[in-house]
């Protein structure tokens, strides 16, 4: 059986698409790597820190100047530990791994700072600690790009080589469910797959399988699972490096994990639920949601004030803007903001899609454009969030009219609703505030992705990289 030339084109890779790669599990050579950057940096950002302490202060002593030095460098690498920096990555560029490691530096370092407050004899210099953490900033940061850039190269530069086995029927529906981004597809018709495996196992005779070993593929799929043992099948791949699977013809996608039963007369798929939906996870996140909340209104208060005079005196009242959202499960809730639009906005035009910038929208007022940028208007959300309506973290809720549409347009998009809406979310932080109703799937991949994938380090990451974009005005 001949093996096509051509490689099929899956589909084109999107940015969605490279967004759901973000989340990397790290091999052990990479999590070796990593440590040894971050070990050789922090010891470097230390010996600097001690070395200027020292110069500028003789009275400092420099074996405890040096203490302080190991004691910051080992409580940075636990920290890092903790928070999975050697065992994952939700970096998608260069730039999230400068956030994740002023994250990672941040909480090693406020714990130390209030410690050697307490207890000086720990400590000869609280200067040093902050000398150490600005210039580890810098370099542990400058390290972990690197590395990220490299390892970014070289992961593009290993395309999956994959053999997909289907009756021609079949081959599309399952084609276009791989990435031709990162994959290289090469089909083999067949009319019976119990026939092909036989005779890939024939090893007297020339087959498709032969072929597929030429064309250096490492992944064997068949569209299906047969109705013939295929031990024999896996155990000759397995000489030849060949990875073998299975890709049921028809099969939805599904939001959790699945599982095999293992059983020797009928294997059975059992799925799992979402991690964000797992019972312990919904307890950290609404404990997060609550802390973040309080604190929030607290810093942001006298600003919300501030704001809330200004709209009254340009336009009068009412400065809250109510507008009713779907919130987790469909249910219906109403949504606070502060009101940045013309009163009673939509009378003559009805409900329209928000566009991006907020200046060129004829309905939005002077305080209301400058509020919206700044992201000012969001902040009585978090009124919502301590009544349970919403999360500080999770998938922007819509209006229904809008939300009819999408279910009809995208199959998965009620599963935005199995978590409470957010304030911001991953598809916020790598997406414009407002994008546009093309773009409504790629949100969609991205809320999707977050559900799949959550946990509280994501939760923590994404508010930290809001909080930066918003204070320099990055989301427009």
């Amino acid at each position: 059986m001949a093996l096509p030339d051509a490689v099929v084109a899956a589909r084109s890779p999107s940015q969605a698409s490279e967004r759901s790669r973000a989340i990397q599990a790290f091999g052990l050579s990479k999590a070796v790597v990593l440590f040894l950057s971050d070990l050789v940096m922090l010891a470097a950002a230390s010996w600097i820190a001690v070395w200027c302490a020292v110069h500028l202060n003789d009275q400092l002593e420099y074996e405890r100047v040096v203490e302080s030095a190991v004691i910051w460098a080992a409580a940075s690498i636990v920290t890092f530990k903790v928070l999975g920096l050697y065992r994952i990555s939700y970096a998608l560029d260069f730039r999230d791994e400068w956030y994740y490691v002023i994250l990672g530096l941040t909480t090693g370092a406020a714990p130390l700072l209030v410690l050697f407050s307490i207890v000086p004899s720990l400590s000869s210099s609280r200067l040093v600690l902050l000398a150490s953490y600005a210039i580890s900033i810098v370099l542990v940061g400058t390290g972990r790009s690197l590395i990220h850039g490299r390892f970014k190269m070289t992961r593009q530069q290993r395309r999956r080589r994959v053999a997909l086995v289907a009756r021609p029927d079949q081959v599309g529906a399952i084609a276009s469910a791989f990435d031709s981004g990162s994959i290289s597809l090469h089909v083999i018709p067949v009319r019976r797959m119990e026939e092909a495996i036989k005779s890939a196992i024939d090893a007297s005779s020339t087959s498709w399988y032969d072929q597929v070993k030429a064309k250096g593929c490492n992944e064997i799929i068949f569209a299906g699972m047969p109705s013939v043992n295929t031990a024999f099948m896996v155990e000759r791949a397995a000489s030849d490096n060949i990875r073998i699977g299975f890709a049921p013809p028809g099969f939805s996608p599904q939001a959790g994990p699945l599982g095999v039963l293992g059983s020797q007369r009928q294997p059975i798929l059992v799925a799992g639920r979402v991690a964000a939906c797992l019972p312990i996870n919904r307890v950290l996140k609404r404990l997060f949601d609550i802390v973040v909340a309080l604190i929030a209104l607290m810093l942001t208060g006298p600003i919300m004030l501030a704001a809330m005079a200004a709209i009254y005196l340009e336009s009068g009242g009412p400065v809250i803007f109510r507008q009713t959202r779907v919130g987790r499960n469909g249910k219906p809730f109403e949504i606070f903001k502060l009101r940045s639009m013309v009163q009673n906005a939509e009378a003559k035009c009805g409900p329209v899609w928000a566009i991006g910038d907020p200046v060129k929208d004829t309905r939005t007022t002077k305080i209301g454009a400058f509020i919206r940028k700044t992201s000012i208007d969001e902040l009585p959300q978090f009124l919502n969030v301590l009544r349970g309506e919403m999360s500080i973290v999770g998938p922007r809720p819509e209006r229904p009219m809008f939300v009819e549409q999408f279910r009809r347009e995208h199959e998965r998009y009620d599963e935005r609703h199995l978590v409470r809406p957010g304030i911001t979310g991953w598809a916020h932080v790598h997406m414009r505030r407002s994008p546009g109703l093309e773009l409504i799937g790629e949100r969609l991949d991205l809320d999707l992705f977050y559900i799949e994938n959550y946990s509280p380090i994501l939760d923590i990451f994404i508010t930290f990289k809001t909080g930066v974009e918003v204070l320099f005005q990055r989301w427009y």
